[in-house]
């Protein structure tokens, strides 16, 4: 066998120390806020029908179809994930519970439900005299849609406890271009090594008038993968591109 290094042991205090920096860099201070309030949710459900705490496969189930039935049934998986963070140290079995046949077909019925589009005003849309908050907020629909962003990565939430001012993008980072414009974005949830990330907001009138993917690329200064990822999830950019393919 290959000789180990020589490495120091440490104490059960500082191992106990290093855990707990790990764990509490394993999700986001947001999102665990988030789960806490699917946690309440799962207890208050627990407390009104009488159920034991136990996330057993049919309380689980039971759960699934109750929500559904009062909130968005898209919502109900996400619930679930927050559940099985909160309760999966002292019910290891949740994960199990949760992947059950039972459960899975219990949340099959968000399928039957459609969901009708929302149509979303542009700035063209506006009036002359729009305020200042109305223009705050359809530029960032705007930006929020073209650049992927999430809800928090544009705005501050209410609840002071969990404002992360790491993720806030300052105004002096923002950068005009010919054909769109730019921002740093600090630090977001999914973002562990806190890189950062630049971002970069070009117009889809270029894809619509029948612009070269590369043309684009080089107008919006991407490199070469990130501007590939960046048409696999931008719906309306993929759709101009391959609308005007099959035109030509």
């Amino acid at each position: 066998m290959p000789r180990q290094p020589r490495r120091e042991p440490w104490s059960r205090e500082r191992l106990l120390h290093e855990r707990a920096i790990a764990l509490g860099l394993a999700i986001d201070i947001s999102t665990s806020a988030t789960y806490d309030s699917h946690l309440n949710s799962y207890l208050n459900f627990c407390t009104l029908h009488h159920f034991p705490v136990e996330p057993t496969p049919d309380t689980l189930s039971f759960y699934v179809v109750y929500m559904c039935a009062n909130i968005k049934p898209r919502s109900v998986a996400s619930y679930l994930t927050g559940i099985c963070n909160k309760l999966e140290p002292y019910f290891p079995g949740v994960s199990a519970n949760r992947k059950s046949i039972l459960v899975a077909r219990s949340l099959s019925v968000a399928s039957l439900t459609r969901v009708g589009l929302v149509e979303v005003s542009t700035i063209n849309d506006l009036p002359p005299n729009a305020s200042h908050d109305s223009l705050l907020f359809a530029a960032m629909l705007t930006t929020g849609f073209m650049a992927l962003l999430r809800l928090g990565e544009m705005s501050l939430p209410d609840n002071v406890a969990i404002r992360d001012l790491r993720k806030c993008s300052r105004r002096s980072t923002v950068t005009w271009f010919d054909d769109g414009y730019g921002f740093d974005l600090p630090y977001h949830k999914a973002d562990r090594f806190f890189e950062g990330n630049k971002i970069r907001i070009i117009p889809t009138a270029m894809a619509e008038d029948g612009c070269a993917p590369h043309l684009i690329q080089a107008a919006g200064r991407w490199a070469s993968n990130t501007f590939q990822i960046y048409i696999r999830k931008n719906p309306v950019l993929l759709q101009a591109l391959l609308f005007n393919r099959t035109q030509q």
